[in-house]
């Protein structure tokens, strides 16, 4: 029979786990190339906000320079303006600022008394004094150069219509309002029967000169006060030039 080794047998190793490959280094978060194109596209945005913003406030900046400047201009022109109608006015007239003024009242009351059928204080010779005041400041008027003195200077189709025919609807009523003296003048030279029918003529044509003047004095006054000034003489409106 065979002796069995009484020795001590031999250990076995013990088996070693799997072997790990590598692990690779996260790549940094500002590196990645998602976060460095989002990053891109929001410098862009904000770039093209800050040119916008930069260019709509140079346009602003221009607007305004540009908008101040045709104000100072139309502001200019029209004071020439003033200059020349409103003393024009005063002469034969009493200015109310926006409101059409009162003109010829010596001539509008010698009519209303004729066409009632009353005698007047008022003599022939100062409504004939009052026709030649009229006739004088109508010619003034007509005679300055209104077109030349507002052309190029900031007034748009609009201002610059209501100007010229405000002008031309006031020169028109002096006129009606020379006539219309003239008239008185010779109603009251004239015998009772044929007065009367000269002054209701007087008064018609009276009539229709109040309500030129109050058309073309209202196209003026609303022309000034759209570049901050007002009409016969009252404050002027904003940062305008004086009215007076």
């Amino acid at each position: 029979m065979a002796i069995k080794s009484k020795g001590k047998t031999k250990a076995r190793p013990a088996s070693k786990g799997p072997r790990h490959g590598p692990v690779p280094v996260p790549t940094p978060f500002a590196r990645r190339r998602w976060v460095q194109l989002t990053a891109v596209f929001i410098a862009g945005l904000l770039a093209m906000m800050v040119i916008v913003w930069a260019t709509n406030g140079l346009r602003r900046e221009r607007a305004n320079t540009r908008a101040a400047s045709d104000l100072a201009s139309r502001q200019q022109a029209l004071s020439q303006w003033k200059a020349i109608l409103e003393p024009q006015i005063t002469a034969v007239g009493q200015l109310r600022g926006d409101i059409p003024p009162t003109v010829a009242s010596d001539v509008t009351a010698a009519l209303t008394a004729l066409t009632s059928g009353q005698h007047p204080k008022t003599k022939p010779a100062t409504l004939t004094a009052s026709a030649k005041g009229l006739r004088t400041a109508a010619k003034a008027i007509d005679t300055f150069d209104l077109a030349g003195t507002i052309t190029q200077h900031g007034f748009d189709v609009a201002a610059s219509g209501a100007l010229t025919a405000s002008k031309a609807e006031i020169v028109e009523a002096l006129h009606l309002y020379e006539q219309a003296a003239e008239l008185a003048a010779l109603a009251l030279s004239s015998p009772p029967h044929l007065s009367k029918q000269l002054a209701g003529h007087g008064k018609a044509v009276s009539d229709s000169a109040a309500t030129l003047l109050q058309d073309g004095w209202n196209k003026y006054a609303g022309t000034l006060r759209e570049s901050q000034l007002a009409a016969g003489g009252s404050p002027s409106v904003g940062t305008g030039l004086s009215g007076g």
